[in-house]
């Protein structure tokens, strides 16, 4: 015989399975997409950053200070 199940319990069982694993998450997944890997023989080791987030970074604060500069700077 099978038992139902309402969408929220469905919904609690879940937020405590994910809450037991801290290995997966939205926070996780960026800091593995803009930093490298973490080394796993050094835990205290720290994460380099990715090459194109530098790039994407320094491009970023370039414009920005192109902007600030022609429409404030004058």
């Amino acid at each position: 015989m099978s038992v139902s199940v309402s969408p929220r319990e469905v919904r609690a069982w879940i937020e405590e399975s994910l809450a037991q694993r801290p290995d997966l998450g939205l926070r996780k997944a960026i800091v593995n997409m803009l930093f490298n890997i973490p080394n796993p023989f050094d835990l205290r080791a720290r994460r380099k950053p990715k090459a194109g987030f530098l790039v994407g970074a320094i491009l970023f604060a370039v414009s920005v200070g192109c902007f600030c500069y022609f429409n404030f700077g004058r």
